[in-house]
């Protein structure tokens, strides 16, 4: 049990929520329900995912702007080293049963129809912003949107454009994962392909100050550590105070054997 806890404690921090850096937009509608709940509960209940090297959150940006528009100034973090293999980088992909390539067309964005392959490496060295993937005919086709040669932040301003003239954000759109994108093609919904950013172009924009456009990134990180319920009114105290609160619940938790780890993916429903 000792090796447990003390291995669980050295991956966690009490951090300044100054100190960290957001990568990545956040969801109104997701925002709203989250500062709901973290309110009720008085809670932060998962720890915020954090690189070590350049504090920039991996996982929580929605977590992090509810600490900051509450004003509370401090945060529980797990800390990781983001060069680890095992941690991977993908993306969320927007769904829509309602958009269709002549629904892009019509917006005014230009459409280039290409074959799959070619549309993921365009994507990849930022050719385009998007590329549409659908069903006609019972036919795959793929298009890229506003074929161009973008930098990052062109990238950024063209999917976030792009998105908005659709009427895309959270009313058109969906958001499912890079690998559930060929089913969702195959049932008829039209996908938007995007580039898999890589890790140091999430760190790097993140640390000038920039952010992606929601959704823009999915961390699959191992052992992340969950449920741990951290009280909004210990973040409030001093870091040493909120330290010292941290460690006593993980200890209670790891000597009643309140801790699981799961060799296995899992399905959480909250």
């Amino acid at each position: 049990m000792d090796a447990l806890f003390e291995d669980i404690l050295k991956q966690l921090r009490i951090c300044d929520v100054g100190a960290l850096h957001s990568h990545e937009e956040t969801l109104p509608s997701n925002l709203l329900r989250l500062k709901e709940a973290m309110l009720n509960i008085g809670q932060l209940v998962d720890p915020l995912l954090v690189d070590e090297k350049s504090r920039v959150v991996l996982d929580g940006n929605h977590r992090i702007k509810v600490l900051s528009m509450i004003k509370c100034p401090r945060a529980v973090c797990q800390f990781v080293d983001y060069s680890r293999q095992d941690i991977k980088v993908g993306t969320w992909f927007p769904v829509s049963e309602k958009i269709l390539p002549e629904t892009v067309r019509k917006a005014g964005f230009a459409l280039e129809a290409v074959d799959f392959e070619a549309g993921l490496k365009a994507l990849a060295s930022k050719k385009a912003p998007f590329m549409v993937a659908g069903k006609r005919d019972g036919k795959r086709e793929y298009s890229l949107v506003q074929p161009d040669s973008y930098d990052l932040e062109g990238m950024m301003a063209g999917q976030k454009k792009i998105l908005e003239k659709l009427n895309g954000g959270e009313t058109s759109f969906q958001y499912y994962s890079d690998e559930e994108a060929a089913g969702w093609v195959e049932k008829g919904k039209t996908v938007l392909y995007r580039k898999i950013y890589t890790k140091e172009e999430i760190v790097g924009h993140a640390l000038k100050g920039k952010v992606f456009t929601p959704k823009s990134t999915r961390h699959v990180i191992p052992n992340r550590i969950i449920r741990l319920n951290m009280r909004l009114g210990w973040l409030h105290e001093g870091e040493t105070e909120a330290n010292a609160y941290l460690e006593r619940i993980l200890r209670e938790r790891v000597y009643n054997g309140n801790i699981r780890r799961y060799s296995e993916p899992v399905i959480v429903i909250y």
